[in-house]
């Protein structure tokens, strides 16, 4: 089976005020080593499967943690780094526009900070309560939800992340939400280590009038 690894470790995740010191981001990310040149998922679907045609994510919900996040597409910065989502915006989550989108062959990789100086818990603080079996829809720009279930939650230090395992093509829609986890060094002004929210395709819908009218979770949200 054919594999994609992402030459990316995700930083980022501001820790909270501890002991009244306000801790400095580290946004130190190695570039992007990309095996593919152009696209890094020009790869053909092993299964032979059929999948949904290219769609934006527009928002995420997790009803089981009361996550509700609007989406912005996050790229590469001229360095070749990956970007994060702006610590500003604590309510809203980041998608990888270089990857597959929701429905599409291959796994699309969100992510969202877990905490910020000024917010305390943001989007994706709830994502360590998540459980197996947990649902996850994500909503696209043409009106369709994709739907999948939690299948695993683990934590892998920032030095280690398991590109293949994270990254790895599968024979079939996936999706990963990643932020930060583990202890913050406050030396470092960082988190050890990256929680990784594993899961799989369940299927698709049209969304509904009551859908899309769901409220989102705003800044106000985490103030």
């Amino acid at each position: 089976m054919a594999a994609v690894v992402l030459s990316f470790v995700l930083a980022g995740g501001l820790g909270l005020m501890l002991s009244s010191v306000a801790p400095v981001p580290s946004f130190s990310m190695p570039h992007f080593g990309n095996p593919f040149h152009e696209d890094p998922f020009a790869v053909a679907d092993p299964a032979g499967g059929t999948w949904l045609d290219r769609s934006e994510p527009t928002r995420v919900d997790i009803d089981a943690v009361g996550v509700h996040a609007p989406l912005t597409a996050l790229g590469l910065d001229y360095e070749g780094n990956f970007e994060v989502p702006k610590m500003w915006r604590p309510h809203e989550a980041g998608w990888f526009e270089a990857g597959p989108t929701p429905g599409e062959f291959g796994p699309t990789v969100l992510m969202g900070h877990v905490d910020t100086e000024r917010s305390g818990p943001a989007v994706f603080f709830p994502l360590r309560d998540l459980e197996e079996s947990d649902r996850i829809d994500v909503t696209r720009e043409d009106g369709v939800i994709v739907a999948y279930e939690v299948t695993a939650i683990e934590s892998f230090s920032k030095q280690r992340l398991p590109y293949e395992e994270v990254f790895g093509v599968e024979p079939e829609p996936a999706l990963r939400l990643i932020t930060c986890g583990g202890a913050f060094d406050r030396k470092a002004g960082d988190y050890t280590e990256n929680l990784v929210v594993f899961a799989s395709y369940t299927g698709k819908r049209d969304a509904t009038a009551k859908d899309l009218d769901r409220p989102l979770n705003g800044r106000d949200h985490f103030r």
